[in-house]
C-alpha cells in the first residue's frame, strides 16, 4: 500500500461523537470501534464510563460507513459499553460485512459474553467475524464477581464454548484488567481460557481517575496495583505460557497515552 494512504486514524465511534464523525469528510481509518449503545449488563468496579439509554440509529451507522469511511482496516462491535445488549446486533453485524467498505484486515466483537446465546449465532459467521474478544478477570467465580457484578463464569464458559462450535473460524481472546484482586489468579484464567481454546490474552492494568463520579472510590485504592507489580506478573505469565499463547501486556502509562490518542482521532 502507498505509505501516502497508509490509514492511521484510530475512531471510537459512539453516542456522543456519531454527530460530530458525520460532519467530517471521508477519511481512512486503521481502527474503528463502534458502541451501538451506551449501557452494560455489568458493573464493573474499575469502570469509569457513564451509561444511558441512548442508542446509534441504525440509518446512521450506515450513512457513516457509506459516505465517511474510504477504508477500513479493523472493525470492532463493542469498545467501552456492552454490544450483546443491543438486540439488533446481528444485524449490525451484517450491516457492516455487507458495506461498501467491509473490515479489510479483522472484523471483531467485544463482549463479556453473558448474554451471547441471545442472539444468531448464523448472523455472526454470515458476517464473517474473525475474533471474538471476551472481557473477563478471573477464572475464580468469587474474584470474578467481586470485580465484575453480575457475571457468571460458568456462563461465560458455556457461551464461549458455544460460539466456537458455531464459527470455528473466528479467533478467541481474553482481555483482562490486572488488579490486586486478580493479581495472583492470573495463571488459572489462562489455564481456564487455554481448555476454551484461546490462544491470545491481553492483559492492561487497572487505571484509576480520583476525579470520577462513577467509580466506586472506597476500594478502587486497593485495587490500584504497586510499583513494578505489573512488569512482574508480566515476566511471570509470560515465563510460564509463551510457548504456548500470545500475550499483550499494557500498563496504565500506555493506557493513558493510548486513551489519549484515541479521544484525539474520534474528534479530529
Amino acid at each position: 500500500m502507498d505509505e501516502r494512504l497508509s490509514p492511521t486514524r484510530d475512531a471510537q465511534l459512539n453516542v456522543y461523537n456519531v454527530a460530530t464523525l458525520r460532519a467530517e469528510p471521508p477519511d481512512r481509518f486503521d481502527h474503528i470501534r463502534f458502541d451501538p449503545n451506551n449501557t452494560c449488563n455489568v458493573h464493573c468496579v474499575y469502570c469509569h464510563n457513564h451509561r444511558s439509554d441512548v442508542v446509534v440509529p441504525t440509518e446512521e451507522l450506515q450513512a457513516f460507513l457509506d459516505e465517511n469511511v474510504l477504508y477500513v482496516g479493523t472493525f470492532q462491535m463493542g469498545c467501552v459499553m456492552e454490544p450483546t445488549l443491543d438486540k439488533r446486533l446481528g444485524d449490525l453485524l451484517l450491516l457492516v460485512a455487507r458495506s461498501r467498505v467491509p473490515p479489510a484486515r479483522a472484523f471483531v466483537l467485544q463482549t463479556n459474553g453473558i448474554l451471547l446465546h441471545m442472539h444468531d449465532p448464523a448472523k455472526f459467521c454470515d458476517a464473517g467475524l474473525t475474533h471474538l474478544s471476551v472481557s473477563i478477570d478471573a477464572a475464580d467465580p468469587q474474584v470474578h464477581r467481586a470485580l465484575r457484578g453480575g457475571t457468571s463464569i460458568a456462563k461465560v464458559g458455556r457461551n464461549i464454548a458455544n460460539f466456537t462450535k458455531n464459527c470455528p473460524d473466528a479467533a478467541v481472546r481474553f482481555i483482562t484488567t490486572v488488579t490486586r484482586l486478580n493479581l495472583s489468579t492470573l495463571d488459572s484464567l489462562v489455564r481456564f481460557g487455554m481448555d476454551l481454546g484461546v490462544r491470545h490474552f491481553t492483559f492492561r492494568e487497572v487505571f484509576y481517575r480520583p476525579d470520577s463520579d462513577v467509580v466506586d472510590h472506597s476500594r478502587m485504592p486497593d485495587l490500584v496495583l504497586r510499583p513494578g507489580e505489573f512488569a512482574e506478573v508480566t515476566q511471570w505469565l509470560r515465563s510460564m505460557f509463551a510457548d504456548h499463547v500470545a500475550f499483550d501486556f499494557a500498563d496504565e502509562e500506555m493506557l493513558q497515552i493510548t486513551g489519549r490518542r484515541m479521544t484525539k482521532d474520534s474528534r479530529r
